[in-house]
């Protein structure tokens, strides 16, 4: 270290050479960074989705989810596994475990998958791995109406036009379509003329796959060369395919078209979307993990641009932005870097304040940049954003960063002027080079603290550890840079500009400010008991208003976009009536003065995130960007327009929120109450018992139990001796009903369905009397099978492989925790749980004491190799337990400063108390240290008069520290409630409070505490 300082001060031309191409080097990294709005906080997943067209919840559980659950179980980084069985659908969706490595696990799951083969029933489609998405997961919904063109042509656009062209845009996963009509040529059989032909659905199918063939033909040799044949390909022709044959009767061919329909027609339908009200066609766009949303969208926005003339041509109206992610990024990063550039000016007018020289101010300021630069080239270098947290972590750094460089130039300029008060004067090149290595063991020591501080952060493995562990990252890159560059290029720079002409008197108000030091160290020194006892009593004082100060540890953001889950109580509710029910509520939505835009899917799509059914819709609101509203304001009266609607089940969350509730336990909601057990009626019992016990409990909102039976049915089931009576097997009558209800799809090059016409499908009386196909000749269904309505479950849900259902809720005007904790006593107080059936208590909540556990644990681990670190850099061993008792009293202010705000504990405010912790020890320990330095270097004498000069000496660079840390963090706390600053907001108002107290004590009681005790070591 000796050597390196003195190289530089040696070499300060080449080194402030090497330091301006650092910073255009650093700046130019610096625009070409990455940003987006938070890190990756959701643990890596895929979902493996199936179809099993036809198939009830409860076979596709057993024949079709379970083998897909026992195959991947096990695998290499997998860290839960969840799924769902619904009709005709099952979804396993997998979590992989942090630090593995996603695309290899996938690879893996991939490869698992490959060996099921044959193994499942026929019918059911090939298990398809979900691509890997980012945390947000959402990059972009655009919305398409008219009133021009039909739902054919609506969807035909986003189809065929729309989604190729934005899956080619770099960073796009997947591109999911809602709503319109998907044309398909049906071939629609009239009943009574099959009855009167003798002839069935089943044969009608047969006959429709033989009229479309894809064929190779091969070629032909001649002597000299090789001809190809080319086949036909089948052509959606709809007059020739009503040609296509069936069968030849009395030497009469019976053609398609004699006993059926043959027309262009709307697909089955399995979800829908309404736009702004409207039926139209909903595009969601997610983005591929490790992609950054902002350029990613901007790309997608420019492809949408060029399209933008096509569209309007077809007066198709586009809704670009009905959810835009990248919105929230733009505001959060635009008023963080406001904020940062607001306190960059404000810091650099404090820095001249103090040490009344611009050049010295210009130097201590370089510190920033060129440390903030460094720690951005290693995030780049690393994969990592820029992002509200990094940012977050280079805002509390800046009070570090410059007061490295500080404690260097400001002992310089008190040398530099020492020494023109002597009679024969030392080289100037000497006097900045002694000075600089004069404080820096302390402050390496210091700085060490200060990261060991962090490090418990860095390490928290939660969801909420995954936002802070980059700002702690941030944090310390930027501070261990800070000391290269206190080492380097402020010694050289000092080299250059500090010159004997430059020295100048100290300010009177800082003369006065140090007469006063004084003068109120004796005070305290002679009143050190009262004092010491007032300060245990405001620490205790603190300690106990900690559980009072409520919060919630994760923050709500204020994204302005609001997502509202609304399910009908009644499983069996249809597209049509969800629907309308959409259209009364966007309305009422669309009246409320700040609502920009609301979109609303129902169902599911193909390969869709949410696989879920007629019943279950979700709407997208958008707020304006100007509205001046508050946003938890806006959340209630949300709430309060879907608390008219009777029959329903409906929460209402921000965007961010519910990605983080669903990443923790599979729901939506802050809270999941998950009842395991294997008997399905009883799981059903349970639940509904839980919910009735919750719903007595204040300050619960959004309480939802997602009864998953009562969903109507009808069940076939066949009787063996009619079956045999008749020569029919039971592949014969499955394949029949199948066809006629699921649709049976036989064309190869484009959709072709055969079904039963709607006038028939929708009648459950001619389910009965549908013809089957036999050696004998055809039978009704009821001659072979009982028919009977009845009712079945709808959704069967597994976690880590059990069946499990779950009782979730929101928590509103109140402590997560303490709402918990009633809601575990009522249902302990409530419900019986049978034998084989237990609750496990998942989501924000079960987070936040593990992130808690967490903390403790690492914090009790810093905290031990904090005290090594202080016994390694003091001589007198006191100054280390002086140290540690100082720290629990720096808590003062920012414990006041929470409760004064009503911010809570959150989890901004955790970090605000670690910053304060590391602030206030990095302070005490270079003060602490100076004492050492004028005992041991200068000679000086221990006594009250050695304690008050060597806090005097300390006063400036602990005030600047101070004022600029404070200066960096005053426009975030200023901008509590603005979007961005959820985390960071708290943060500083916490930490500006603990600043108060922590420099108080450092600049009055710490010397009189030192002047106590190390005295007696001293001589002792």
């Amino acid at each position: 270290m000796r050597a390196l300082v003195a190289l530089c001060v040696r070499h300060y031309g080449s080194v402030t050479a090497l330091t301006l191409l650092a910073l255009l080097l650093g700046s130019w990294g610096a625009l070409h960074s990455a940003l987006d709005v938070f890190p990756e906080f959701v643990p890596s997943q895929v979902d493996i989705q199936t179809e099993a067209p036809g198939f009830a919840p409860q076979q596709v559980e057993q024949l079709v989810t379970k083998p897909i659950e026992n195959a991947v179980s096990g695998a290499a980084g997998l860290a839960t596994l969840r799924s769902e069985s619904i009709p005709g659908l099952s979804v396993v969706t997998i979590t992989f475990s942090s630090g593995v490595d996603v695309h290899v696990a996938r690879q893996g799951i991939s490869e698992r998958l490959s060996e099921l083969g044959s193994t499942l029933p026929t019918g059911v489609g090939t298990p398809k791995l979900s691509p890997l998405v980012s945390s947000t997961m959402d990059l972009l919904k655009i919305g398409l109406l008219s009133d021009k063109v039909d739902a054919y042509t609506l969807r035909d656009t986003a189809d065929w036009v729309i989604k190729p062209r934005l899956l080619a845009v770099p960073g796009v996963a997947h591109v999911i379509v809602f709503g319109g009509d998907v044309r398909q040529i049906q071939i629609l059989p009239d009943m009574r003329k099959l009855a009167s032909y003798n002839i069935t659905i089943s044969e009608l199918a047969d006959a429709a796959r033989t009229a479309l063939p894809l064929r190779g033909a091969g070629f032909i040799d001649l002597a000299s060369q090789r001809v190809l044949i080319k086949s036909p390909t089948p052509a959606p022709d709809i007059a020739a395919l009503g040609a296509a044959v069936i069968t030849v009767r009395n030497n009469t061919p019976i053609l398609l078209r004699d006993l059926t329909e043959v027309k262009m027609a709307p697909a089955l339908r399995f979800g829908d979307a309404l736009i702004m009200g409207k039926p139209g066609v909903l595009i969601s766009l997610a983005s591929q993990y490790g992609a950054n949303t902002l350029t990613t969208s901007q790309a997608v926005e420019r492809a949408l641009a060029a399209l933008g003339p096509a569209l309007r041509a077809q007066r198709i109206t586009l809704y670009p932005d009905l959810h835009r992610p990248a919105n929230f990024i733009e505001r959060a990063l635009g008023n963080l870097q406001q904020s940062l550039s607001l306190a960059a000016v404000l810091i650099l007018a404090v820095l001249y304040l103090f040490l009344r020289d611009v050049r010295a101010a210009f130097i201590a300021f370089t510190a920033i940049p060129l440390s903030l630069l460094a720690a951005v080239a290693v995030l780049n270098h690393m994969g990592l954003t820029l992002n509200t947290m990094t940012l977050g972590g280079f805002a509390v750094a800046l009070g570090v960063l410059v007061d490295d460089a500080i404690v260097g130039i400001e002992n310089i300029l008190r040398r530099l002027r020492e020494n023109t008060r002597l009679q024969a004067p030392r080289a100037r090149l000497e006097i900045v080079r002694e000075a600089s290595l004069e404080v820096r063991g302390p402050v390496v020591y210091a700085t060490a603290v200060v990261v060991v501080v962090f490090l418990p952060e860095l390490f928290t493995s939660s969801v909420q550890g995954r936002f802070v562990g980059p700002l702690a990252l941030a944090f310390i890159i930027a501070v261990v840079a800070s000391l290269v560059v206190a080492m380097t290029s402020t010694p050289a720079l000092c080299a250059l500009f500090l010159r004997h002409h430059d020295e100048r008197p100290e300010a009177r108000w800082l003369q006065r400010l140090k007469s006063l030091q004084r003068w109120s160290v004796h005070r305290v020194a002679g009143h050190l008991k009262i004092t010491t006892l007032v300060l245990i009593g405001l620490a205790i004082a603190a300690a106990g208003a900690l559980p009072f100060l409520g919060g919630t540890f994760m923050p709500d953001f204020r994204e302005g976009h609001f997502v509202m889950q609304v399910s009908s109580s009644i499983t069996g509710t249809s597209l049509d009536e969800m629907l309308a029910l959409g259209r009364r509520v966007s309305a009422e939505v669309l009246a409320l003065p700040y609502v920009k835009s609301i979109e609303q899917q129902v169902g599911r799509a193909e390969l869709s995130e949410d696989t879920w059914g007629p019943h279950r819709s979700e709407f997208h609101v958008e707020l304006k960007p100007n509205a001046r509203v508050d946003q938890s304001a806006a959340q209630e009266q949300l709430r309060g327009i879907l608390e008219h609607y009777p029959g329903i089940q409906s929460e209402v969350v921000t965007f961010l929120g519910d990605r983080i509730s669903e990443s923790l336990s599979g729901e939506t909601a802050q809270v999941a109450i998950k009842v395991f057990g294997d008997d399905l009626d009883v799981l059903e019992a349970t639940g509904a018992g839980v919910a009735a016990a919750l719903a007595r409990v204040k300050g619960i909102v959004d309480l939802q139990f997602k009864r998953q039976s009562g969903t109507p049915a009808i069940a076939i089931q066949l009787a063996p001796q009619a079956l045999a009576a008749t020569g029919l097997k039971v592949r014969d009558v499955l394949d029949t009903v199948e066809t006629a209800y699921a649709g049976a799809i036989v064309g190869q090059t484009f959709h072709v369905g055969v079904l039963l016409p709607e006038i028939w499908r929708h009648q459950p009386a001619q389910l009965a009397r549908l013809m089957i196909a036999g050696p004998l000749g055809p039978v009704p269904l009821s001659q072979v099978a009982r028919v009977d309505v009845t009712q079945d479950r709808y959704s069967i849900e597994h976690d880590g492989g059990q069946r499990r259902v779950s009782v979730t809720f929101n928590v509103r005007g109140g402590s997560l925790q303490g709402v918990v904790q009633d809601a575990q006593r009522a249902i302990a107080a409530a419900v019986a749980l049978g034998p084989g059936v237990y609750l496990e208590y998942t989501g924000a909540a079960a987070a936040e004491r593990q992130t808690r556990n967490e903390l403790v644990l690492y914090s009790t681990l810093a905290m031990a190799l904090i005290l090594v670190i202080l016994f390694i850099s003091f001589h007198w061993r006191v100054n280390s337990w002086l140290v540690l008792a100082n720290l629990p009293f720096s808590l003062i202010g920012s414990v006041f400063a929470i409760a004064i705000t009503g911010v809570g504990i959150s989890l901004g405010t955790v970090v605000g108390l670690v910053t304060v912790f590391g602030v206030s020890a990095r302070n005490a320990i270079l003060q602490l240290a100076h004492y050492e330095h004028l005992v041991e270097i200068e000679g000086a004498a221990w006594d009250v008069e050695a304690a008050v000069r060597g806090a005097n000496e300390r006063l400036i660079p602990i005030l600047m520290t101070a004022a600029v840390t404070a200066l960096g963090l005053a426009p975030l706390a200023f901008g509590l409630n603005r979007p961005g600053q959820e985390i960071e907001g708290p943060m500083a108002v916490t930490v500006l409070g603990g600043l108060l107290s922590s420099t108080l004590l450092n600049l009055l009681v710490l010397p009189a505490l030192a002047q106590r005790y190390v005295r007696v070591s001293a001589t002792g």
